[in-house]
């Protein structure tokens, strides 16, 4: 590689680092996943080329990539989730009123919480 080369990939690696930096501010959680053999070769790589300070960075680098890539099939997914959401809602719902709930919860001696609800009985009609 010569001195022109070199500069420019320097400049690459810099970019790159900069870029993955501020992707990572606001890291909220960690993830443990299962990879391929190829898989974590890429990743090795991406570190080995100091383009990622170690392989969590490289992964998260890759994951926010991928999720970037299919924007909107991932905004779709979520709308069909948030619609699922609300139908799970109402079902629970229907089943409260119904009493149904409130009967299983006497045989079997048990309490069925809803989400962020007390004890059905308050809910009841």
């Amino acid at each position: 590689m010569d001195k022109d080369q070199r500069t420019q990939f320097n400049r690459m690696v810099e970019r790159s680092m900069d870029q993955a930096s501020k992707n990572l501010s606001g890291t909220k959680g960690v993830v443990s996943v299962r990879l391929s053999q190829e898989e974590i070769d890429i990743i090795d790589q991406l570190v080995f080329l100091e383009l990622a300070k170690n392989r969590s960075d490289a992964t998260a680098m890759l994951i926010r990539e991928g999720i970037r890539a299919h924007q909107s099939l991932l905004s779709e997914i979520q709308e069909y989730t948030a619609e699922l959401e609300r139908v799970k809602a109402k079902m629970q719902q229907s089943i409260r009123n119904s009493g149904l709930l409130t009967r299983l919860q006497s045989e079997t001696g048990s309490e069925i919480k809803g989400k962020g609800e007390g004890t059905d009985e308050t809910n009841e009609k």
